[in-house]
């Protein structure tokens, strides 16, 4: 994964608390199947800037944004 990707899904957990009512307080961000959750939530839960925060994790977990230069 992308450096900064699991802080970036972090802070978009604390930032959006309405999409992860279901979510542990405790639980980790260990896998891409984790952050993949986070963006589903995002889109189906939140609004616009929640949606929009979901559409840059999805991005970043593209084979293009893992590659470096």
């Amino acid at each position: 994964m992308p450096p900064g990707l699991v802080e970036r899904t972090v802070a978009l957990i604390r930032e959006h608390p309405e999409c992860f009512w279901f979510r542990h307080p405790e639980a980790r961000i260990d896998t891409p199947a984790d952050i993949r959750l986070v963006i589903e939530r995002l889109r189906e839960y939140g609004g616009r800037r929640a949606w929009r925060a979901a559409q840059e994790l999805h991005q970043c977990l593209s084979p293009r944004c893992n590659r470096t230069s």
